[in-house]
């Protein structure tokens, strides 16, 4: 009994050793951290490009008559009867351009023209003040027709051409002082530009004026330093002839070139930086390196910039 007792205990020592194992293995062998290779940083350039730069200003005008003569009717609500010119005619100054139904005013005038000379008669021969007073009624009565007759006409005020002709049927009520037609003077046209801001086109200063496609040769002519009411406005005259298809109204572009050079070192306006005195411009060299290097800058217009010094033709400049 005694044996059994001791061989049951050597038994469970025995797997007790072996459960020991089992749950404790022998320790592994760490590895190495893998490594990743870092990537080179690709920079965006601008290539420095060789070209003619210009510092311009250009502004787009219409065609302007300086001497023209715009016709209305000086009170409003009278009915139109006829307008007697259409546009591109030539007129005098006092033709007749346009007039208002008046119904028998016509026929009232000239019959108060004939009762003045009778009443003028009547005083002259009597004196009294009874005729006086006649004379000074029948006066004030054709005084009224005449200036009804008168706002019921409109007159070429110069002589030209008609450029503009309102579009009315008989029978169409006026406003006053709205214009009817338009008067110019062929040989006085010329471009105006209106802005806030004059300084880019001083007085003298030669011009390109494009029109329909065409450049041609001009000049500004006047500007708000000079004498003249309207401020906000320059004029720009053609120096060679003014184009005979031009209408008043018509568009056109101003340009004045204050600078030009050509075969340039030119870069983006935007790629040059300033740190107080110093205006540099960000490069990769042959061997990609990004580095600062300082440089001149020439002239500039919106969005190019030339570079004098510090840089030539083909270096690449950095974006980011």
């Amino acid at each position: 009994m005694k044996h059994k007792i001791i061989m049951s205990a050597a038994l469970i020592i025995s797997m007790t050793g072996m459960t020991g194992c089992f749950f404790f293995p022998a320790e592994e062998e760490l590895l190495e951290p893998p490594t990743v290779a870092i990537e080179d940083i690709a920079y965006s350039t601008y290539t420095a490009k060789q070209k003619t730069i210009e510092d311009k200003t250009v502004a787009t005008g219409y065609v302007f008559c300086k001497s023209q003569y715009n016709a209305s009717f000086p009170e409003s609500g009278g009915t139109l009867k006829t307008i007697y010119v259409t546009a591109g005619q030539h007129v005098e100054e006092g033709d007749l351009l346009a007039e208002l139904d008046v119904g028998d005013l016509d026929y009232l005038y000239k019959q108060q023209l004939l009762i003045v000379q009778k009443a003028q008669i009547a005083y002259n021969s009597s004196g009294t003040a009874d005729a006086r007073l006649t004379l000074e009624m029948e006066q004030n009565t054709l005084t009224e027709y005449e200036r009804q007759l008168n706002n019921s006409r409109i007159y070429a005020g110069m002589t030209g051409e008609v450029c503009f002709v309102q579009d009315m049927d008989p029978g169409t009520t006026v406003t006053a002082y709205k214009t009817i037609i338009k008067i110019v003077d062929p040989s006085q046209l010329c471009i105006q530009y209106s802005s806030s801001n004059m300084k880019s086109f001083p007085l003298g200063e030669e011009v390109t004026i494009t029109v329909d496609g065409e450049d041609y040769s001009g000049c500004v002519s006047k500007t708000p330093t000079d004498v003249m009411k309207d401020t906000s406005s320059i004029y720009c005259e053609f120096t060679d002839g003014t184009p005979s298809f031009l209408t008043v109204g018509q568009t056109a572009d101003i340009t004045a070139v204050f600078a030009r050079h050509e075969n340039a070192v030119v870069i983006s306006k935007t790629l040059v930086k300033t740190d107080g005195d110093r205006t540099y411009v960000t490069i990769l060299d042959e061997n990609d390196t990004k580095k600062e290097v300082d440089v001149t800058v020439g002239i500039t217009n919106a969005t190019e910039a030339e570079i004098l010094t510090g840089l030539n033709a083909g270096d690449r400049v950095v974006v980011r």
